[in-house]
């Protein structure tokens, strides 16, 4: 098993500072994950440190304009951010470094949200925030955001219930030899592989 992830893991070093989306699921930020949790199982201090620069990357690259859901946006990034500082594997102040995500974030009016999937819409915002609370006091949204989104949430009958992350993703159409060449995010991607073999 080790030598399987070890390939994987060298082939996302040496492709990942390529991508161009930054998000969770198919970018950067979702390789970063992965990388991090490689670079722990493993006591991998080299993987560690590249995993360090490609997420220097990511927040280098947020911009204004990039979409607010959990698969390519905005809550992606502030969810990855987040389960890397709860699993201990980066030491932050959630608060501090995800300020600016979560003021873009409240630029969109929630009462205004028609998409209420996991991976573009309302529940993938909710599924972002309530790790957060989970971690510590979440203060970067102010409380009028968040009565006018739990108020979203009521008017839509949606659950509040945890979902497994696992269960969000879809799993690689190519068995973990045949990596070369496919895509590298953690949805249907190689770095989906590094994920499940390590049990988040």
């Amino acid at each position: 098993m080790k030598e399987e992830m070890d390939k994987i893991a060298d082939y996302l070093l040496l492709r990942s500072g390529y991508m161009q989306e930054l998000g969770l699921f198919h970018g950067k930020m979702g390789v970063v994950v992965a990388l991090y949790l490689y670079a722990d199982a493993y006591g991998d201090e080299v993987m560690r440190e590249y995993a360090w620069e490609l997420f220097q990357q990511v927040y280098d690259g947020v911009h204004t304009d990039m979409p607010v859901g959990l698969e390519r946006g905005l809550a992606g990034i502030g969810y990855g951010t987040t389960f890397l500082c709860k699993r201990g594997l980066v030491e932050c102040s959630l608060n501090d470094i995800l300020e600016d995500i979560d003021r873009k974030i409240m630029e969109r009016d929630p009462r205004r949200l028609t998409d209420m999937s996991v991976r573009s819409g309302l529940r993938g915002l909710m599924l972002y925030l309530g790790l957060r609370q989970s971690v510590e006091a979440v203060t970067t949204f102010d409380s009028r955001y968040m009565m006018e989104l739990q108020d979203t949430v009521e008017r839509n009958n949606l659950s509040c219930r945890t979902l497994d992350f696992m269960d969000v993703l879809n799993e690689p159409t190519f068995p973990k030899a045949e990596y070369i060449e496919k895509p590298l995010g953690i949805d249907g991607g190689c770095a989906y592989y590094i994920l499940k073999s390590i049990g988040v």
